[in-house]
Order: C-alpha cells, then sequence, then structure tokens
C-alpha cells in the first residue's frame, strides 16, 4: 500500500518518540561517519558477479569493500540489476555492477545535486525505502523510451515520484561500433534515506498550515 507523505508523517505522529531517542539517533549516525576511516575495509566479490568491474557516479572505477554501505554490498540477485542509486539529502551515489563495457551512465554532477536537494524537504523522520525501476531505451537511438516501477515501489507515492524523476534524466554512452545500444533493458535499483530534521511540535505546525 502507498501513502502520501503527510499521512506518514501523521502515523510517525501517533506514536511517542523521546528526543533524546531522536538525538541519540543523529549521534549515533555522526560517530559511524567520523569512524568510518578508520574501519579496515575488506576487499568483497563485485555485486554483478566475478570480472565485473563497478563504476560510481562520476564514472570511475571502484571496489566493493565492506566500507560501502550494505546496500552496495550485497550481491545481486537479479540478472537485469545494472546501476544501484543511493539518495539522502546529503549524498548522491551510484555503482554501476554490470555491462560497464557496453553500456555507462554520463555523469551528471547538476542532476545529481538536484536529486539530493529534493529531498531535503521529506527531512522530518527517519526512514529508509527503496524501489527498482525498468528501463527500456530505444534500440536505434539508445534514448529513454520507458519507464517503469519493477517489482518494489515505494511506499511514499512523493518519495516515487523523485526516483521515478531521476531515473529518467539519465544519459548513456553505449560501447558498440556504430553508437547503437546493445542493452536497452535493464533495471536501476534505488535505496532513499530521510533524517529526523525537525521536532515533534514542528512537524505538527507544518501539517496546521498545510490544512
Amino acid at each position: 500500500m502507498k501513502f502520501s507523505f503527510h499521512s506518514v508523517i501523521i502515523v510517525f505522529l501517533l506514536f511517542t518518540v523521546s528526543c533524546q531517542t531522536t538525538k541519540d539517533s543523529t549521534s549515533t549516525s555522526t560517530e559511524e561517519t567520523k569512524n568510518e576511516t578508520s574501519i579496515i575495509k575488506d576487499l568483497l566479490p563485485p555485486p554483478g558477479g566475478e570480472g565485473e568491474i563497478i563504476l560510481n557516479e562520476k564514472g570511475e572505477e571502484v571496489q566493493n569493500h565492506t566500507g560501502e554501505i550494505p546496500f552496495f554490498q550485497k550481491k545481486s540477485d537479479l540478472p537485469q540489476e545494472v546501476f544501484r542509486v543511493y539518495i539522502a539529502s546529503d549524498s548522491y551515489m551510484v555503482r554501476q555492477i554490470r555491462h560497464t563495457d557496453k553500456i555507462r551512465r554520463k555523469p551528471d554532477p547538476g542532476g545529481d545535486e538536484l536529486s539530493k536537494e529534493e529531498m531535503k524537504k521529506y527531512d522530518l523522520l527517519s526512514f529508509v525505502d527503496d524501489g527498482i525501476i525498468s528501463i527500456g531505451l530505444n534500440t536505434v537511438t539508445g534514448k529513454l523510451e520507458s519507464i517503469a516501477f519493477d517489482r518494489r515501489v515505494p511506499r511514499i507515492n512523493d518519495i516515487a515520484k523523485i526516483i521515478q524523476n531521476d531515473a529518467s534524466r539519465f544519459n548513456y554512452e553505449h560501447s558498440s561500433k556504430d553508437g547503437s545500444p546493445i542493452i536497452t533493458r535493464f533495471l536501476v535499483t534505488y535505496q532513499i534515506r530521510l533524517y529526523p530534521g525537525k521536532t515533534r511540535d514542528e512537524i505538527k505546525q507544518m501539517l496546521q498550515k498545510k490544512k
């Protein structure tokens, strides 16, 4: 079942959550970020299978390791999964896990920043969700031809719109001799994270203004 973001907020307000819990979770997240550089990062097998090269949002080759977020570390069970995208208000990361010799996402730092900005307005509570987008490219031009959710749709409608819009802006480079696409159908898996950026009273005031 899908919900509007405001309905999720209202449900959230029905629960008694102490301010200390929010502070502790935020503090823990900050401490984890600070300690990340001190963790020994062991290499892991590529999520897309042995021999697959992994590229980040800048088109740079990277390794799978224990310092990556769990979403990027895990083995892919979907043969059509080519890209993984993580979006939060403070982070936008991509990992291409398959077919880097045939297709590559063109870096778009400006678009990445806009997607991060879109997330800021929903930073009201701590929330993690995911979704899977199915992409179809034109077999001649290699441009976007179809886009739809596949298997997993985010529970919040507003978030679903953000990731669908994000996936629709991608442009690709095709590595065939004539530039025509070799890979025309694939999956983009998303994970989104929201942070508790407002107090309960601030959220109540915001909802009252909306009414």
